[in-house]
């Protein structure tokens, strides 16, 4: 009981620390959509693409190995991981100082290539990142990991107003970039316990590699798959309509970032310390699956159904007509959401190969949204192509959890009918107009929608029900399983 409070503790501190986050990211977006152009935004989405992609190249989740491996607490095994990922980072930003001219100029911004270059410091200071704060998690202590969260976004966030106002253009949105990256490295290396070294021993690095690179593949397929979509709008569509398509991606990932960092903590050493034991394993990973469906309805629906009116009331009338592109840019997340509890469930026995199988096939709404775009069929139908591979890559996910690790596919299917219930019903409402709502109409079917969905999930969910009232109990609920040793059933 002792470790299901702290891991309740602990998923309180997170969630806290990404609502916060997210909200301070919304709350910049907000400000700088409202004072820089549309086609100045939409360069800086570009500008932001092409440095999250090499930054992502450099980055093989090492934080998740010291959580996942059975001695990534030890000090070998962290500053292996510090050597390891200095190497990648310093790989990535030569490459991004050698490529800023050319970007730059495919761009037909060639005297922009100086931005590019600038934003070279991004991928070299995060190879600097301190991973102490991830050990810490192994025993669920959280509060290192939401000072790393929360403090930059709040730096940087009072800073936007002010560079907004003085540069009036995307050169807000780069320093505020480079800021960002700046205090998340700094931050990390306060709250951290141990030492900040490096060592470079053999049989750590093959094991950070064997375990890693499925990831880095699979985190270039995620951002190719994402930021796909939002290259063919610029290029195929406009910029201008780009710059919509951009924050209505921002606005329905904010729940799902969230979700996945937060998931990720919580889910991880949970299902990690149950990996040897194939019961207690599948009975972890029902709940987690019942508990991201839950997530996954609560989350999205406002989204879904008051999409437009989100739309208006913060980043104004000129992006008004966006609510159909957010309700399905809402219902791709909605699935994510679900196709996260199989991932995690299979990365914490070690097999990292399931995201970057199901993200392989993710890319199948691609060459549909490429079609969408050439036939002129607008940005909603390139984000419902997004959602068809959102389908497609969650079956291959939960199929290879079914081969590989002996977790039957029905486990997830009560979740996936339950999420596919409410999204569509919510679609359906917008079909039939919910985007000309008003916004208290909007908010009011949002309410009643949300409120059956959860009465459904107490019904069709028993177990996670029960666990969430043992869990919020000095006892347990009259009638549950009493915990094992270690704080779980």
């Amino acid at each position: 009981m002792l470790e299901t409070k702290k891991l309740l503790r602990g998923s309180v501190v997170i969630t806290l620390a990404r609502v916060g986050g997210y909200g301070l990211s919304f709350a910049r977006n907000i400000i700088l959509a409202r004072l820089i152009s549309k086609s100045d935004f939409g360069l800086a989405v570009m500008f932001g693409t092409t440095v999250t992609l090499l930054e992502v190249a450099g980055r093989m989740s090492f934080g998740q190995q010291l959580v996942q491996a059975k001695d990534g607490a030890t000090r070998a095994f962290q500053a292996t991981a510090h050597a390891f990922q200095f190497a990648l980072a310093l790989i990535g930003t030569l490459l991004l100082l050698g490529a800023s001219y050319p970007v730059a100029f495919a761009l037909k911004v060639p005297h922009l290539a100086w931005a590019f270059a600038a934003l070279a410091v991004i991928p070299l200071a995060r190879g600097f990142e301190h991973l102490d704060n991830y050990r810490q998690q192994r025993e669920l202590n959280y509060f290192p990991a939401a000072l790393c969260e929360v403090i930059p976004h709040v730096v940087i966030t009072v800073a936007a107003w002010p560079l907004a106002v003085w540069l009036n253009d995307f050169r807000a949105i780069v320093w505020i970039m480079i800021s960002k990256a700046v205090a998340g490295i700094v931050v990390s290396h306060l709250v951290a316990e141990q030492p900040y070294q490096w060592a470079w021993q053999r049989d750590l690095v093959k094991r950070l590699w064997t375990f890693g690179w499925p990831l880095l593949l699979t985190n270039i397929l995620i951002f190719t798959n994402q930021q796909a979509d939002q290259l063919l709008v610029g290029t195929f569509i406009s910029l201008e309509a780009l710059a919509p398509y951009a924050l209505a991606f921002s606005l329905v990932s904010i729940p799902w970032f969230i979700f996945a960092q937060m998931g990720s903590s919580l889910m991880l050493p949970v299902l990690a310390r149950a990996q040897d034991d194939v019961e207690r394993f599948r009975r972890h990973h029902r709940l987690c699956v019942q508990y991201a469906a839950v997530g996954a309805v609560v989350l999205t629906l406002p989204l879904i159904i008051s999409g437009e009116q989100l739309v208006g009331l913060a980043y104004g009338s000129k992006y008004s007509g966006t609510g159909l592109l957010v309700a399905f840019l809402g219902a791709a997340a909605a699935v994510r959401f679900l196709r996260f509890a199989p991932a995690v469930a299979a990365m914490a026995r070690g097999d990292t190969v399931n995201q970057l199988y199901s993200n392989l096939w993710r890319g199948v709404g691609l060459p549909l949204a490429l079609a969408a775009a050439l036939a002129g069929g607008g940005v909603a139908l390139v984000a419902t192509c997004a959602a068809v591979g959102e389908v497609v890559a969650g079956f291959i996910s939960v199929q290879r959890l079914a081969q590989r690790q002996r977790v039957p596919m029905r486990d997830t299917a009560g979740a996936a009918g339950y999420v596919a219930s409410f999204v569509g019903s919510a679609l359906a409402l917008v079909w039939v107009g919910a985007s000309h709502w008003e916004l208290w109409l909007a908010a009011l079917a949002t309410t009643a929608m949300i409120a059956l969905s959860l009465l459904v999930a107490w019904v069709v969910f028993p177990a996670s029900a029960a666990k969430a009232v043992e869990s919020m109990s000095r006892k347990p609920a009259s009638g549950l399983p009493h915990p094992t040793p270690n704080g779980l059933v």
